[in-house]
């Protein structure tokens, strides 16, 4: 008797079997890929195929988002965990909907293993420089200079205040980078005339 295949782990590896899966060059009927895991679509690594990856692994951690359909009683539900592109580190499960709900969490654990402390970067805090940021090198650099150093180049994320849950932005070829939507902190009460008699 045989022992049986140990599960494939790594980002990488698990996005090169659901390919291998998709395209039926598995035992495994390819209408089941989705329930294997997998580089969600969009996010960094998620294009690659069956033949393996073309490029080397990043010299440096890098994040992303894994995920898989997990059929339940009534229907299917989806499964998040964070991957890395680098190594084969894998975050724990998080389970939910999608659009902020199960994969934030699961892209959140990512950046914890990438960039330990990305919570303190500073935030973008207008709708208006998540557009204007790629274009505007004078708000970059103010922006990136509370960013520790070698960060930027290893594509630490971008902050920004969101007033409703969102799903974390991945990279795409006009923001290199995530966009991790944080919620807004609530604003100070400001003291009044009233608040001044109260001391008197």
């Amino acid at each position: 008797m045989t022992a049986p295949a140990a599960e494939t782990t790594g980002a990488r590896a698990r996005q090169t079997l659901y390919w291998r899966v998709r395209n039926g060059r598995t035992p495994q009927p390819p209408e089941s890929a989705h329930l294997t895991w997998h580089i969600r679509h969009g996010h960094p690594g998620g294009e690659y195929s069956d033949l393996g990856h073309e490029l080397g692994p990043p010299e440096h951690h890098a994040p992303t988002l894994l995920t898989r359909s997990q059929p339940t009683s009534r229907r299917e539900e989806e499964e998040f965990r964070g991957g890395c592109l680098a190594c084969d580190w894998e975050g724990p499960v998080h389970r939910g909907g999608g659009y902020g709900d199960g994969d934030n969490e699961a892209v959140e654990d990512a950046h914890d293993h990438a960039f330990p402390g990305w919570h303190t970067l500073p935030p973008l805090t207008t709708v208006e420089d998540r557009s204007v940021l790629p274009r505007d090198r004078g708000r970059w650099a103010q922006l990136t200079s509370g960013y520790p150093p070698g960060w930027l180049g290893q594509g630490a994320p971008l902050v920004a205040w969101s007033r409703r849950r969102e799903a974390h932005a991945p990279p795409h070829r006009g923001r290199p980078r995530y966009e991790l939507r944080v919620p807004r902190p609530p604003a100070r009460p400001r003291t009044g005339p009233a608040d001044q008699e109260a001391l008197f």
